[in-house]
This record gives C-alpha cells, structure tokens and sequence, in this order.
C-alpha cells in the first residue's frame, strides 16, 4: 500500500497562527511606540524647563553687568592681592615639613647643624641657618646638598667664625646662611 500525500490540496501556511503572531508583534511595537513617545515627551518638557533656567539666569547676569559700575581698577588690585594671599595660605598648608626635614637629616653631617629654616614658597626657596664645628664639615654639607637629585640649587650665602657660648672651652664654629631655590 502506497500512501500519498498532496500538499497542494490544503493549504500549507496556518494562516490563524499567523494572524496571531502578527498581532502580538504589532501589538509590542505599538507599546514600544508609545513608551518612546512618552520618553521623547518627557525629554521634551525637561528641554524646556532648562531654557527657562537659563533665560532666568541670563536675566540675573544681565543684571549684574548693569550694576558693575562701582567698578574701579584700584578694587580689582586689592581683589588680586587679596587672592594673592590665599593662594601663599594655601602653599603653606599643602608645604609638608617632615619631608623636607627628612631630606636635611639625610644630607646633615654629625658635625653640622641647623639653626632655623625659614621657607619663601612664592619663591620656592628654602633659606637655612647654623653652625659646623669647621669649615670642612661645612663644605661637606654645601657638596651633600649640591650632589642630591632635590636640593641641588643650593648657594652658600655666607659663612664666618662664632663664639660657641654653651661650652667653657669658647671653641670656634664656623656660621653659614645657605639659600636653596626650588627646594619644593
């Protein structure tokens, strides 16, 4: 026995489950449409409440320009200067000083030391005073300074024999004021 069967006598295509298929699809992209739609919208009304803001705030600033007329160069020096000052303030606070006392206490000899340190930071420098028990011990300290990769820009300002006071011997130091630019 022989089976046969002919396509062509029904149809091939479902067509109820198409219609289905095609209704659910329209169906998401007509949400899909109206949610896009009402993000655009929404876009929208935000585009216009920020032209407002920035209308208001050209107002505001228009305003202000037509009031500047207590405007005088010597306010803006004092202004400058005043801004001048805070930024000195805020150099110094930002100024680590255990760095830089660990830089000296690395490049200090036994027989040298430092008597005060007093930082310039408009300048960048760093301007030292002490005593060494002698000129060579001085001198190494000046090369040590000058042989380092941060504090290579030091320049022996003066130097000179001072009474040590604390001892009975009265034994002779040699004073040194050094300057040290671009220290930090």
């Amino acid at each position: 026995m022989e089976i046969k069967l002919n396509l062509a006598s029904k149809p091939y295509l479902n067509r109820q489950s198409v219609r289905l298929w095609l209704l659910l699809l329209s169906t998401l992209m007509v949400l899909l449409l109206l949610l896009n739609g009402s993000y655009g919208y929404r876009n929208y009304r935000q585009l216009q409440l920020l032209d407002i803001r920035f209308q208001e705030l050209n107002d505001q600033i228009a305003g202000i320009h037509g009031t500047s007329a207590d405007y005088t160069p010597e306010k803006l020096v004092a202004v400058k200067a005043e801004i001048e000052h805070a930024n000195e303030i805020i150099d110094a606070d930002q100024f680590r000083w255990t760095e830089l006392l660990s830089r000296f206490e690395d490049l200090l000899p036994a027989d040298v030391s430092i008597h005060s340190i007093q930082p310039d930071f408009k300048a960048r420098t760093v301007k030292l005073s002490g005593v060494a028990r002698d000129v060579s011990a001085l001198t190494e300290f000046v090369d040590n300074l000058l042989t380092s990769e941060d504090l290579n820009r030091a320049f022996l300002q003066s130097h000179g024999e001072v009474k040590d006071g604390q001892n009975s011997s009265n034994q002779t130091l040699t004073g040194f004021s050094i300057e040290i630019r671009e220290a930090f």
